[in-house]
C-alpha cells in the first residue's frame, strides 16, 4: 500500500529548484497545527542552498507550531535513499525531542523510519549556551 504522504512527496519533488545539482529534495513536518511542506532551493552560491528539511521546518514556524511529531523525506535519486545534511539535523536539534521519528522515502516508496537521536545522538543546543553564561 503506498503512503499518502509519500505521493505528496513526490508531487512536491516538482517545485524543487535545483538547476545546478539536478538532485530535487521534499520534505515534510507533521506538527500540533498540520503538516508543512518544503523543497530544496539551490543557489549559485551553494553555501546559500536551503534544503527542504530546513524548508519545511522554517514553514512550520512561521505558522506558529509549536510540537513538531514527524518529518518525511524523499529525493528524486532512483539509486539509495539519503539522510538529512549536518545542517538540517542541527536545525531539527532545535525542534525535535530524541524521539521523534524521521520517515526516509526512497524515489519507488521503500520507507526506512529512524529516531532523530538514530542521525544525531549528540548536538549543540541550548543546554550548551546556558552552560556558557555560568
Amino acid at each position: 500500500m503506498i503512503d499518502k504522504i509519500f505521493l505528496q512527496l513526490k508531487e512536491q519533488l516538482k517545485n524543487s529548484y535545483s538547476p545546478y545539482s539536478k538532485f530535487r529534495t521534499a520534505a515534510a513536518v507533521e506538527t500540533d497545527k498540520g503538516i508543512f511542506f518544503g523543497n530544496n532551493v539551490e543557489n549559485a552560491s551553494y553555501s546559500a542552498t536551503v534544503c527542504a528539511e530546513r524548508a519545511a521546518i522554517l514553514n512550520a514556524q512561521v505558522h506558529k507550531s509549536k510540537k513538531f511529531k514527524k518529518l518525511y523525506l524523499i529525493s528524486s535519486s532512483k539509486k539509495k535513499d539519503i539522510i538529512p545534511c549536518a545542517i538540517c539535523l542541527q536545525v531539527m536539534s532545535e525542534f525535535f525531542d530524541p524521539n521523534t521519528p524521521v520517515i526516509i522515502y526512497s524515489f519507488l516508496g521503500k520507507k526506512t523510519i529512524y529516531k532523530f537521536s538514530d542521525l544525531l545522538p549528540i548536538s549543540f543546543s541550548k543546554k550548551e549556551l546556558n552552560n556558557a553564561k555560568k
